[in-house]
């Protein structure tokens, strides 16, 4: 295991989600450093779907986009330009800081300052969904004495979510279930699938729009294969050029939240999904997953139980056929006492306990 991935792992793991919350100050604007580094320095990492086609800097739109920078220096600024009202989650030397959050007409940032004249590594995690904005990255500024290092090596292992706005972060850093959607109460980087892949040291790639279904209508999958997501400019995702290890599939919440949908159909796409997956994923396992926003309720439906029993079928129906490594996994109905985030959606203590459930499946079915 990379001892940069096993050092992260080991303070982020350590560190308590209100931590987060608490660094989460937004950026002054920034005076100029002297070292210019281009975004499209060949030492920076990008982890996620981002566009590389504008000779300016790449550009990215999906939660949790993440861009790797390792230098000697005391000090970091970034320049930024975004459609919208991105906010970006600080992770220098492993622990979380401050955030970044993106303003009109100001496209430089302090990063880090006053640091120590060392070596440090510093990640930008986007927190905000396709739906807030998407951001371009126009290059690096860098203290007097600093230099540009190469990033830390990738890690072997790879994680993909696809979802809604569960796997986004939807409001799991609002103070109560009343607060209606912002930015700023929104962070992919806290996310049970971000958390989970911390842990696991592996790369993480969102794939989660909020409000969005599988079938009949306002599916996910119609901008699944998106770099940039309605964006008529930007290119195709290349699915050959990042293969997870892992897909994980949480979606039904929107399809099931009123009334169910008619079974053979919604099952139809799904099982559509399940053979694309394989299809572009030869060798990936692929969970099937259920929660944490419906339960058996209202009654008389049963929507928890609907799903539940329409993904073990599937899950079967590729048993049969050979294929074993597509598995169900239950992430339970979130619960009171946990607390609840934006709009009933999960807790930031949710996204732990469902983190913690997936590293221990993965331990398990994968042994990582």
């Amino acid at each position: 295991m990379n001892s940069w991935y096993l050092f992260r792992t080991l303070v982020l793991c350590l560190v308590p989600s209100i931590l987060w919350a608490q660094a989460a100050n937004p950026v002054e604007p920034a005076r100029e450093l002297p070292v210019a580094v281009a975004a499209t320095h060949g030492n920076l990492r990008y982890v996620g779907r981002f566009d590389h086609n504008d000779p300016a800097g790449p550009r990215c739109a999906w939660s949790a986009s993440t861009v790797i920078i390792r230098f000697q220096g005391s000090a970091l600024n970034v320049r930024f330009r975004s459609t919208g009202h991105d906010f970006w989650q600080v992770i220098v030397d492993g622990k979380p800081d401050r955030f970044i959050e993106i303003i009109e007409g100001q496209p430089l940032y302090s990063v880090v300052e006053s640091l120590s004249v060392a070596e440090h590594t510093v990640e930008l995690v986007k927190r905000t969904e396709f739906n807030v904005g998407a951001t371009q990255f126009l290059g690096f500024q860098l203290s007097a004495e600093g230099k540009i290092l190469p990033a830390p090596a990738a890690p072997s292992r790879r994680i993909e979510v696809i979802g809604d706005s569960i796997s986004c972060g939807y409001g799991n850093e609002a103070p109560t279930k009343e607060e209606k959607f912002t930015p700023r109460a929104e962070n992919a980087s806290i996310t049970y699938g971000a958390l989970a892949a911390r842990q696991l040291s592996a790369d993480y790639v969102c794939v989660a729009w909020s409000g969005k279904k599988l079938w009949p209508n306002n599916s996910i999958l119609d901008f699944y294969g998106d770099i940039l997501p309605k964006d008529q400019n930007g290119a195709a995702w290349d699915f050959a050029s990042w293969k997870p290890d892992v897909v994980v599939i949480n979606l039904g919440t929107n399809d099931f939240g009123l009334e169910d949908p008619e079974g053979a159909g919604w099952m139809a796409a799904y099982r559509s999904l399940l053979k694309r997956l394989r299809n572009q994923y030869p060798d990936a396992t692929i969970y099937c997953a259920l929660g944490t926003m419906l339960g058996d309720w209202p009654a008389p439906r049963k929507p928890a139980t609907t799903i539940r029993h329409y993904l073990n079928a599937l899950i079967s129906e590729f048993e049969s056929a050979g294929d074993r490594k597509v598995r169900f996994i239950d992430f339970g109905t979130q619960k009171p006492e946990n607390g609840y985030g934006g709009s009933w959606h999960p807790s930031a203590k949710t996204h732990q306990l469902m983190a913690a459930q997936l590293v221990a499946r993965l331990q398990k079915d994968l042994g990582w």
